[in-house]
């Protein structure tokens, strides 16, 4: 019997420099919560993106600097949610609590929607 993959959904978020880190925190708090409030979602998680210097091998070999920002283009807090299938996925789409987010999140929000950065790919069920 052959099941549907999982999907796994990513946001990147240009999030403004003075944006407070309560804000963010609250933000993220909202996020983590939605595991509890729309059905099929396995995990979800937000926050700050990692930073750090890349080794000399990586740098040399793809001809880049060493500061792991640049290639983040701007990037500095992710989402990052596991659906049980793509319906779920789908579902999620217009559900209340997700809907409920953007009022909070989007001011924090470089650009509006030119600040986010938003993918999904399946994940084989192994």
């Amino acid at each position: 019997m052959m099941t549907s993959p999982k999907i796994v959904h990513i946001g990147l978020w240009k999030v403004k420099k003075e944006v407070s880190s309560k804000a963010l925190s609250d933000v993220d708090k909202q996020v983590k919560a939605l595991k509890n409030k729309i059905p099929g979602i396995e995990l979800a998680h937000a926050g700050p993106l990692e930073t750090f210097n890349l080794p000399k091998e990586i740098v040399d070999a793809f001809s880049i600097l060493p500061d792991v920002t640049l290639l983040a283009r701007g990037y500095n807090h992710a989402l990052f949610i596991i659906f049980e299938d793509k319906n779920y996925r789908i579902l999620y789409d217009t559900s209340k609590a997700h809907l409920d987010l953007s009022p909070a999140m989007m001011p924090l929000i470089e650009g509006g929607m030119k600040g986010v950065l938003t993918v999904d790919f399946c994940l084989p069920r192994i």
